[in-house]
């Protein structure tokens, strides 16, 4: 027995085994899968579910108000000019520039979880973000970064 797993109606897998893991999957985003058996001559009406994925969360150490809404700003360098998080005074700047719109998912002993509620997915998951001399809150990757300004 074999089973078909479907993204809507593209054929994602075809397994053996009633596990399989779905990769690729882009933050805040809903799916309609379905699962059906097969036979090698039949196949059984498909089972469905629809699920929908959360976004990217970072970490901020400040007690922020669970439920609150906030913006996150994102910048990036191109490689190679300055690492990121060493610019000099004044430099920093970066392009590709975007206000990311974000939910406290929740807030306890000082560390708040803010979840980037659109489908951004730039910056890895469960990254947090450290105080910067300026009172504002950024996290970096690579040539990328997250800024929060409470």
């Amino acid at each position: 027995m074999q089973y078909r797993i479907r993204n809507g109606d593209q054929l994602i897998a075809t397994v053996s085994n009633k596990q399989y893991q779905v990769t690729g999957l882009t933050p805040n985003t809903a799916y309609d899968f379905s699962v059906s058996s097969f036979d090698s001559f039949h196949e059984s009406p498909r089972a469905s579910l629809t699920v929908k994925t959360r976004g990217i969360q970072v970490k901020v150490p400040v007690s922020l108000t669970a439920g609150a809404t906030l913006s996150l700003v994102y910048l990036e360098y191109a490689l190679g000019l300055v690492p990121i998080g060493t610019e000099p005074g004044g430099m920093f700047g970066g392009g590709n520039r975007q206000v990311l719109p974000a939910k406290v998912i929740s807030s306890a002993n000082g560390m708040s979880v803010v979840e980037i509620t659109n489908s951004f997915n730039q910056m890895p998951d469960g990254l947090t973000m450290e105080q910067i001399a300026d009172g504002s809150y950024a996290v970096y990757s690579g040539y990328m970064a997250l800024f929060f300004k409470n």
